[in-house]
């Protein structure tokens, strides 16, 4: 009984010693499920709470942020993120929200042109700008060709369709962040596209 106590207690201790991640999305579907299914795919420990959506621009989503920990200042989070598209935000709106964020101490991921540029990466480099209607048009080719399905935007089996292709996602986003700094030497989301 003894050891069974010891190891009840230390993983007790371990529970109270993780702390949260806090992320807020642009869109109440897509991503979330992508993060939903992610999460549970990957077996990540620790507790990830997403912000109530309170808008789809670049500041309402680092807002959701700022209210969600003013709503429950007792949580103590190891990371928050702000995750948006580049969409139609205006340069000055990036601008003020990215530096916003680094103030607050938020990590910002940002798509440009949009969510699907990340799920495109798994089947393709990309390096020349796209637009949304691009984007999509590719995807619903992949899916066919790959799923025997259209590509939908909503659909919550979109992680599981293209897990397998997640390395591949990841070199080509890396090779994509790599040339984009090679390019332009740093980094601006009005100026690279895609990224």
């Amino acid at each position: 009984m003894l050891n069974g106590y010891e190891i009840s207690r230390n993983t007790a201790k371990k529970r109270e010693e993780q702390k949260a991640v806090l992320i807020s999305l642009e869109d109440e579907k897509s991503s979330k499920y992508y993060f939903e299914k992610l999460l549970a795919d990957k077996k990540l420990t620790g507790e990830v709470i997403f912000a109530k959506h309170i808008g789809t621009d670049a500041e309402s989503v680092l807002e959701a942020i700022v209210k969600h920990k003013r709503e429950h200042p007792k949580i103590v989070y190891e990371k928050e993120w702000a995750v948006f598209d580049r969409d139609d935000n205006s340069k000055k709106q990036i601008n003020s929200t990215i530096q916003r964020a680094k103030d607050l101490g938020v990590c910002i991921a940002i798509s440009n042109e949009a969510y699907e540029l990340w799920l495109l990466l798994h089947f393709e480099p990309l390096t020349r700008p796209t637009n949304r209607k691009d984007l999509n048009k590719k995807l619903n080719k992949y899916f066919l060709n790959y799923f025997g399905q259209d590509y939908n935007k909503s659909a919550q089996d979109v992680y599981a369709l293209i897990i397998g292709f997640q390395n591949k996602a990841i070199s080509n986003a890396k090779n994509l962040l790599l040339e984009q700094v090679r390019n332009h030497g740093e980094l601006d989301p009005e100026k690279q596209n895609p990224l």
